[in-house]
């Protein structure tokens, strides 16, 4: 089946940090998707692109069609850089199996850095809206305290969920930083032996996804329960 094709309008801009806008679209079709899915943007300002982006956001009931993207800015060389409000994109998907297992065990670690982050943002607000008791923890990995992306969003998860459990862990935080340091992979065999049997999903750059699923496998947690996705 051909990957269907629609307009989306930008309807909200705001940083996510000082490299990374949060970008909010709403589809002028129908539209659904699996949390964990991509767009590709293949038109915008009437430029023809092949612009994959995961979709930062689970389905919303009550926002039919609303959806965001974690959009990093390349000083402004990029066509969505300085898109404006209310601009139309032509836009193909939703696409890829970076989806909820079929069958989840009983807990599920997300591993993610950089932008990998929005993809496992949509995957945990999906989770958390449904009556379930899976145990959900997302190591995030960033460089300094105002790169963490949807940093609010998951803290408030965290107080409102306890089943949640948010840990970023940075690489270059000043001494003020209170929090957990180093990379995400020194923080895996604390993570799998708090959790017991999970299934995990990981995205981020290639080097870091492909480090993380060896270690995970070297820990125990069996191939068929990972998913990842790396670029």
């Amino acid at each position: 089946m051909p990957a269907q094709r629609f307009a989306v309008e930008l309807v909200a801009r705001a940083p996510l940090s000082s490299r990374v806008h949060r970008l909010r679209f709403v589809s002028r079709s129908p539209f659904d998707w699996a949390a964990g899915q991509h767009l590709v943007v293949v038109v915008a300002r009437g430029q023809a692109l092949f612009l994959p982006y995961s979709i930062a956001s689970a389905n919303d009931p009550n926002k039919p069609g609303e959806f965001e993207l974690a959009v990093a800015i390349h000083d402004g060389t990029d066509v969505l850089d300085t898109l404006p409000v209310g601009s139309v994109l032509e836009v193909e998907g939703p696409a890829g199996g970076f989806t909820w297992q079929s069958e989840p065990s009983p807990a599920a670690l997300f591993v993610g850095v950089g932008t990998g982050i929005a993809p496992l943002r949509a995957l945990i607000e999906e989770e958390l809206a449904r009556a379930s008791r899976t145990k959900l923890m997302l190591l995030a990995g960033h460089r300094e305290p105002e790169d963490v992306l949807f940093a609010d969003d998951f803290t408030r998860l965290a107080a409102q969920h306890a089943r949640f459990h948010f840990i970023p862990t940075l690489t270059g935080a000043s001494p003020t930083w209170l929090g957990r340091r180093g990379r995400v992979q020194a923080r895996l065999i604390e993570a799998v032996n708090s959790l017991g049997p999970l299934d995990a999903y990981v995205c981020g750059r290639l080097d870091m996804v492909s480090e993380v699923v060896t270690a995970l496998v070297a820990h125990g947690v069996p191939d068929s329960r990972i998913r990842s996705e790396g670029f």
